[in-house]
């Protein structure tokens, strides 16, 4: 039997306290969830760790399907 899907948003904004080029990312949906990185790609590389680290312990009852947005750029689907 296949795991049903669940969708959880994760929200990357330019970090206000670093230069630039580093990103912050949260998401509404995983209280307590919050990383950052250095570009998109690796903001994105961040939050994949991040979410294994929030589930450690309890894995979820879904297939995680992780889609990042951020404001003013398409950036699509990151695979967990």
């Amino acid at each position: 039997m296949a795991r049903r899907r669940k969708v959880f948003r994760i929200l990357i904004e330019p970090a206000k306290d670093t230069p630039t080029e580093w990103y912050m990312a949260t998401s509404p949906d995983l209280p307590g969830l919050v990383t950052q990185g250095r570009g998109l790609d690796g903001t994105i590389e961040m939050v994949r760790d991040a979410l294994i680290a929030y589930f450690e312990g309890r894995p979820p009852a879904h297939a995680l399907d992780i889609r990042v947005s951020v404001p003013g750029v398409a950036v699509g689907k990151a695979p967990a």
